[in-house]
């Protein structure tokens, strides 16, 4: 490897997440069935701050561990396009492109294993995995959705709309054509909005999206929510059916609050994101009701439910609804380099990048 194409990777510190540098890694050789890929191009949000946040709690750090030896940093995941640099695997030969899980480096090591013509599966013994749904890497050439032309709306809403799709399939099945509100806190959030267009569609449900003021107008014009609110407006609250609370911020004051004004009304809370970091910092004493909602456990089951051929027809065709409802409310940023995505991975933090931005960067 060259040395204008030397190996770093940046790191994050586990508890201060603002807190991130450049470490430059060494390049070992490969053994056989591994891969060495180049990342290329990747999308950045609100989503993989929370990977950083929530690290610990879910294993996020796990996937591509820091060569720390005192733990103190991880790598936050990404979700991008890769390509091909070396192979010591003659089933994914170098040029090939990929798209799935990569840490925020320049490089990395895979072990390709359970090989087929769509892609392959993650299998090096240093991956710590929460869910086989992150272990599996796409052949761009293979994949029908993939078009080279819209690899920032691929990289920054597809991985995010897994979540939507699974979510809503999960509240369609439980509500059961029951009449119902459901709630969602950061209505600005891609993972809300992709959520909040295919609830939409149910005719037995009212979805109301919470946000901030600055970004009323924004979520407005997205025309997927029957009603948005200011995060003020939240003591005027009132319905007359169970209310779900889809919580993407992670604000347990406002989770509080929202629990004792709908009283015996609220069915439960589905813990979700955390989009508010400042929030995280000093939480309230007292019990939520509600359950964490973590989507590839769910994903699994609608696979096994309906078979992988029909769920990722049925949620390709989902998303082709939902982008095309969506694709004039955003304006794009594309960057390249270290610096710029440490400071926009720092604003991201700061809740300073607007929720209309798309963030498509490469090193």
């Amino acid at each position: 490897m060259t040395q204008s194409n030397r190996a770093f990777a940046l790191w994050v510190d586990k508890q201060d997440i603002c807190d991130i540098r450049v470490v430059e890694m060494k390049t070992v050789p490969l053994l056989p069935g591994q891969i060495r890929i180049k990342i290329a191009r990747f999308g950045l949000s609100a989503n993989n701050i929370t990977y950083a946040v929530t690290g610990n709690t879910f294993g996020y750090w796990g996937f591509f561990p820091a060569d720390d030896m005192n733990d103190t940093y991880g790598i936050v995941p990404l979700w991008g396009f890769a390509d091909v640099v070396e192979s010591a695997n003659s089933d994914v030969p170098v040029g090939r492109r990929i798209f799935g899980y990569l840490p925020m480096a320049s490089h990395w090591i895979l072990q390709a294993d359970k090989l087929n013509d769509q892609g392959f599966v993650d299998t090096l013994p240093s991956r710590k995995s929460n869910s086989p749904v992150y272990d599996s890497y796409l052949y761009c050439g293979s994949d029908p959705n993939y078009d080279p032309a819209r690899e920032v709306w691929q990289a920054n809403f597809r991985p995010l709309f897994l979540t939507s799709f699974a979510l809503a399939h999960y509240i369609a099945s439980e509500t059961v054509e029951t009449a119902s509100t459901i709630v969602l806190t950061s209505a600005s959030s891609k993972t809300a909005i992709g959520c909040a267009m295919l609830l939409a569609k149910m005719p037995h449900i009212d979805v109301v999206g919470l946000t901030s003021s600055d970004n009323v107008a924004f979520v407005e014009n997205l025309d997927c929510y029957d009603e948005v609110l200011e995060y003020g407006q939240v003591p005027n609250m009132r319905y007359k059916t169970p209310v779900w609370v889809l919580d993407f911020a992670g604000n347990k004051a406002l989770l509080q609050q929202l629990q004792e004004i709908f009283d015996h009304l609220h069915h439960t809370t589905l813990f979700i994101g955390i989009t508010d970091i400042e929030a995280q910092q000093n939480k309230p004493a007292g019990k939520l009701k509600g359950e964490v909602f973590f989507a590839p456990e769910h994903i699994k089951l609608l696979i096994k439910l309906w078979g992988h051929e029909r769920f990722m027809r049925e949620y390709g065709h989902a998303w082709q609804q939902v982008v095309q409802g969506i694709e004039a409310q955003y304006c794009i940023d594309e960057f390249s380099g270290v610096d710029a995505l440490i400071q926009r991975y720092q604003q991201l933090v700061k809740g300073e990048i607007p929720p209309n931005q798309l963030l498509f960067g490469e090193f």
